[in-house]
């Protein structure tokens, strides 16, 4: 059977009448529209007995010799059944633990029967269930006690949500394509037409950033800026013999000509004006003024090695007092992608590929059997591999795609293997008493909101700007540590039980707080007046951390919003209630 087309009216039908909803389908089928939200055992935090996805699993004719399904997808009864790769030779002692299901993988791996079966799997990939948000589901429902997308948490939200609590969810189940997404649409570029699914967001296998968050999502690693992405083409390949004026890698900076925004215009040996955002520098190790990165040394380079690393000039770079300018290029640290595409010749082509002064690719990210190696932003050869260390000295340009890496504050894994998330570490931020938010890291929100980016591309914009890849219009800051896009949204899902006041309050919060509501004692009257007092007026699909327009208030009563705050009605009180104005949110999530 063929798959069903959506059309575009049926998904606004459908978005409108079922809020978002995830539709109880899994990617590759028909949807039958079962919001699971509604169900009780997903309120429960269980998903509901999914075993019609699983290919009629029996544990004899439709198994693997490892029962790949065996217990999982809301089959309460015999979960603790689940094949899992424990009881594995791990050490170097021989202990046995637990080895590793998405990424890591041993050299014993007993992981890969985790998600697919060799010769019965229920869908494309060999998956053993019904397409990726069943797989991914089947253990991620709170059925093996471990990261539980449905009842969800304070940093991702939940999918899990109900229609009486106003849910709002991203459609990760394959209903929808990524185009889908508010904020950018190209069309026939990158994976706009793809289904939207776990995958699109998370890397089963593993990725350069926390909680599996995909390297090249939406396919823009390979795609120019001008398309949204984070590919870099024709970009000059200099060293010390090339170039005299090269700031930061050996040169003496004595003149620039900043020609576009992010450009720089350096002279090279013949005094001929080159310019370029990007250049690949190519040094050996321990050469006066190359390039410091420990990555170096970690991937085993040691001097007298060859290394090809890609840097971005900085025209705003300050010097050590941050007030002197020093502009400079700098190595970018984003990790060079693999992938590659067929010409019409059926000749294959790297997405980061490199070339001689003829114009042929003469090395690329296939080459690690013949002695390269890679690193975050580079690579390098060492000096015995001399035929490799050759070729690389006849480049003269390269194009290289770029993944994405997201760094989260994540905390060690408990008792149950779960690890949670301090959500708050990716923006900075103020209390009433001016005390800076002290989980923040420095540069981790911009990475979430670029991640973000990737499919909602225009809402990548700096304050009071016309900005957009593909529709220009004035936008909120996102491109700022202060405004990252998880400060005012969950990625998975959220409802009426997780969203926040303006004082970062949840419901359960403000039922214990007697502040709210402070003249009613009865519990269950708290909760309703709490579940009231918290719903979404203006319920959307917009997966709002904030209820209403809380999810301004919360930063617009900061020592920024003179207009707001410099008024007859103004007030601030440090005690919380339903009705005191607060002047800034709260860290504690």
């Amino acid at each position: 059977m063929s798959k069903m087309k959506i059309s575009f009216s049926f998904l606004l039908t459908l978005m409108l009448v079922a809020m978002f909803s995830i539709v109880a389908s899994a990617a590759g089928s028909n949807p039958v529209v079962t919001p699971p939200g509604d169900p009780a055992a997903v309120q429960n935090g269980l998903a509901p007995d999914d075993a019609t996805k699983d290919n009629s699993y029996d544990g004899t004719v439709k198994s693997n010799a490892n029962k790949t399904g065996l217990g999982v997808g809301g089959q309460t009864a015999n979960f603790n059944q689940v094949i899992k790769s424990d009881d594995m030779v791990k050490d170097a002692s021989g202990t046995h633990k637990t080895q590793r299901t998405h990424g890591s993988y041993m050299n014993n791996t007993n992981s890969c029967a985790s998600c697919h079966q060799t010769h019965t799997g229920a869908s494309k990939n060999l998956l053993f269930k019904d397409g990726e948000y069943a797989t991914c589901t089947a253990c991620h429902d709170g059925t093996l006690g471990f990261y539980n997308v449905i009842t969800g948490s304070d940093s991702a939200g939940k999918f899990g949500g109900t229609h009486e609590g106003n849910m709002s969810v991203h459609l990760a189940n394959g209903t929808v394509a990524v185009n889908a997404a508010p904020g950018g649409k190209t069309g026939g570029t990158g994976n706009w037409e793809a289904e939207f699914t776990c995958a699109s967001c998370h890397a089963p296998h593993g990725s350069y950033s926390d909680r599996l968050l995909h390297t090249d999502p939406n396919g823009m690693g390979n795609l120019t800026a001008d398309k949204g992405g984070k590919r870099v083409e024709n970009v000059p390949v200099v060293d010390a013999t090339t170039v005299v004026d090269l700031p930061a890698v050996g040169g003496t900076f004595t003149t620039s000509t900043k020609v576009a925004a992010g450009d720089f215009t350096f002279k090279d040996a013949k005094g001929v004006d080159v310019t370029s955002n990007y250049v690949l520098y190519r040094f050996k190790i321990g050469a006066t003024g190359a390039p410091t990165n420990a990555d170096y040394a970690a991937k085993g380079l040691t001097t007298g090695d060859t290394v090809l690393q890609l840097m971005k000039w900085n025209p705003d770079k300050k010097a050590a007092d941050k007030v002197t300018p020093a502009p400079a290029y700098e190595i970018t640290t984003d990790p060079w992608l693999h992938g590659y595409d067929f010409d019409a010749d059926h000749v294959k082509h790297y997405w980061t590929a490199f070339k001689d002064n003829t114009g042929k690719e003469v090395f690329d990210t296939d080459q690690l059997k013949k002695g390269e190696i890679l690193g975050n932003g580079f690579a390098g050869v060492p000096a015995a591999k001399t035929t490799l260390v050759a070729t690389v000295e006849s480049l003269v340009s390269g194009n290289v795609a770029r993944g994405y890496v997201v760094k989260l504050d994540v905390n060690a894994l408990d008792a149950n293997n779960v690890a949670t998330t301090t959500v708050s570490s990716l923006w900075a931020s103020k209390d009433a008493n001016g005390v800076t938010n002290p989980k923040y890291v420095s540069g981790r929100g911009v990475a979430m909101s670029g991640f973000c980016a990737a499919c909602h591309t225009d809402y990548l914009a700096s304050s009071g700007k016309d900005s957009g890849t593909f529709d220009h219009a004035y936008r909120h800051t996102t491109t700022s540590d202060s405004y990252t896009c998880v400060r005012c949204h969950y990625a998975h899902g959220t409802d009426v039980t997780i969203m926040r006041d303006a004082r970062g309050k949840q419901v359960a919060d403000i039922v214990a707080d007697p502040n709210y509501f402070s003249t009613v004692t009865d519990s269950a009257q708290r909760q309703t007046l709490a579940t009231d007092y918290m719903m979404d007026k203006n319920p959307s699909s917009a997966l709002k951390r904030y209820t209403n327009m809380a999810v301004c208030w919360g930063c617009h009563t900061s020592s920024h919003s003179e207009g707001t705050r410099n008024t007859d009605t103004y007030q601030y009180n440090p005690n919380a209630s339903e009705t005191n104005d607060r002047n800034g949110i709260e860290f504690d999530y």
